[in-house]
Order: C-alpha cells, then sequence, then structure tokens
C-alpha cells in the first residue's frame, strides 16, 4: 500500500473525524473513546470504542494473521509493557506491505512525564532498533525489520507558520543535534512514525 496513512489521519484540526480508509481496514489499538473513524477498536477499558476488549500487552491479540491492512497507535506505546513484543505483534497482525502509524509523546514533553502510567520514553532513535537498515537493528533484539516511511518532530502536519517549517525541517535533517541539545530549549510535544511491514 503506497498511501502515507499519516497525511490522512493527521489534519491541521486535529486527528480526522472522517472515516478516511478506503475500504482498508484498520486496527486502532488503545482507541480510548477517540476510535479512528472506521477502524477496528481494541482496548482495555470495556467502558471505550473498543470493538474488542483485550490487554494489548497480552500476546497474542485476538486477531488473525495479516487480517489488518493499518494498525493505528495514537499516543499508546508509552503505556505498554514490551515495546518490541508490540511492535511484533502488530506486524503480526499487518498484512505484508500494511502500514503501521505511531505517535508517542516526545521525551522532553511535559506529556512524556505529566502521565504517571507511562513505561517508555521516546526520541526520534528510540524504534531504530526495529527499522530495516538502521545501525541499531544490527543488535537483532527482533527477529523482524519495519521499512521507515515517514518520521515526523510534532504534529505530523505541515505548519501555516513559515519559522515553523524552517525549524522543523531543520531538526528533521539533524535529529541528533536536536534530541541532544536544542530539543532542552524548543520540545516538540510528540513523534509520529509510520512504518511499511516487510513479509
Amino acid at each position: 500500500m503506497n498511501t502515507l496513512w499519516v497525511k490522512k489521519i493527521y489534519t491541521p484540526r486535529g486527528m480526522t473525524k472522517e472515516n478516511v480508509l478506503e475500504g482498508a481496514r484498520a486496527l486502532d489499538v488503545g482507541c480510548g473513546q477517540r476510535k479512528l473513524a472506521g477502524s477496528v477498536g481494541m482496548d482495555i477499558v470495556a467502558d471505550s470504542a473498543a470493538d474488542i476488549v483485550h490487554d494489548m500487552n497480552r500476546f497474542p491479540w485476538p486477531c488473525a494473521e495479516s487480517s489488518f491492512d493499518l494498525v493505528f497507535a495514537s499516543h499508546v506505546l508509552e503505556h505498554t509493557d514490551d515495546v518490541l513484543g508490540f511492535l511484533g505483534e502488530a506486524r503480526r497482525v499487518v498484512k505484508p506491505d500494511g502500514h503501521i502509524v505511531v505517535q508517542v509523546p516526545y521525551f522532553r514533553s511535559t506529556d512524556a512525564f505529566g502521565d504517571v502510567t507511562h513505561k517508555h520514553f521516546f526520541t526520534s532513535m528510540s524504534l531504530e532498533y526495529v527499522e530495516e537498515g538502521s545501525k541499531h537493528a544490527a543488535y537483532n533484539y527482533v527477529p523482524f525489520r519495519l521499512t521507515k516511511v515517514g518520521f515526523w518532530y510534532g504534529w505530523p502536519t505541515q505548519s501555516r507558520n513559515p519559522l515553523v517549517r524552517i525549524f522543523k525541517s531543520f531538526i528533521k535533517r539533524f535529529p541528533r543535534f536536536y534530541d541532544q541539545y536544542l530539543s532542552l530549549l524548543l520540545p516538540v510535544a510528540c513523534l509520529t512514525w509510520e512504518f511499511e511491514v516487510n513479509k
């Protein structure tokens, strides 16, 4: 699938409330009350918009292998017990060439530490352990690789402010410098990745 889901899901006004799936099958893990329109929601909380009530930390998820075109995890990965296990399970339920979209709070954001249920904190390098071609993938912590097709600092839509556009272009070009130094002064709120599944 050549679609970049991020560009359809995240709009300048927030997460879309429209069904943008165009017939694709999506699993929204940890959907809460704001389930992605048209998707199958999975959440541990019964009083949510979930279609499947299940603890995402219990593998396998009650979903057939290769049954979704997209797994969507917005502000969920920081709550998991096992980040790599979560990504492996997301890969299992996604069809070949399907996508996984992950958004998390940036480690310098107050949102990252403001929620005591957060177990993990993320920089631009955090998911390189599963990324095809990354030097960190050489550690072989998992038996699979994902192809990164997109990465965004902050909200993943283009700002109307030209200074913000220049800033985001600069930090995307120099992520290590941003994570180590510049983010101390100007932290973004979140990080977003989109991966393609190789099977």
